[in-house]
């Protein structure tokens, strides 16, 4: 993976546990998008930045993404890198070299849902329960997990009505 993380000056310190989640995080949305190839540097920014910027931004003219995190859950910090990364995919694809609507139209709808896709596949199938549960998550685990816990709760149900009559 070539991706660089810059923390850059007035970002709020990071522990060295979420770092590894974000390099973690990075390392499937980027294999998810075929990027492994790509040099990819990504600015972490404090609050209210001197920049252009909502919560993220791709500028293609450098192949940059940055983020501000401070204020923010590393999740949600997270799916704005990944939105960003989809752009990024679509600028090598030829696919953003023309003016498209912030909001709505194909370019950022599907940076949208790619996004959330990402997301939702890294905490259901890839951070661990001890990560889910650092971070404040729900423990769920994947539908195969939860319908065997369903599974035995109704065989044990049913195991203690067998016994009683």
């Amino acid at each position: 993976m070539n991706a660089k993380l810059v923390i850059v000056k007035g970002c709020p310190k990071i522990e060295k546990e979420n770092l590894e989640l974000i390099a973690k995080f990075l390392k499937f949305a980027i294999e998810q998008l075929g990027l492994q190839d790509k040099q990819i540097v990504i600015r972490l920014l404090g609050a209210n930045p001197q920049e252009q910027i909502t919560t993220g931004a791709y500028e293609p003219s450098t192949k940059t993404i940055s983020t501000i995190v401070a204020g923010r859950h590393l999740i949600d910090y997270c799916r704005t890198i990944a939105h960003e990364l989809v752009h990024m995919k679509q600028d090598f694809d030829g696919r953003i070299d023309q003016p498209h609507p912030e909001i709505g139209g194909e370019i950022e709808d599907e940076a949208n849902y790619m996004a959330g896709r990402f997301v939702k596949h890294f905490i259901k199938n890839i951070l661990t329960p001890e990560e889910k549960s650092r971070l404040g998550l729900g423990t769920y685990g994947s539908q195969n997990e939860i319908r065997k816990i369903i599974r035995e709760a109704i065989d044990e149900v049913l195991e203690e009505n067998n016994k009683s009559n």
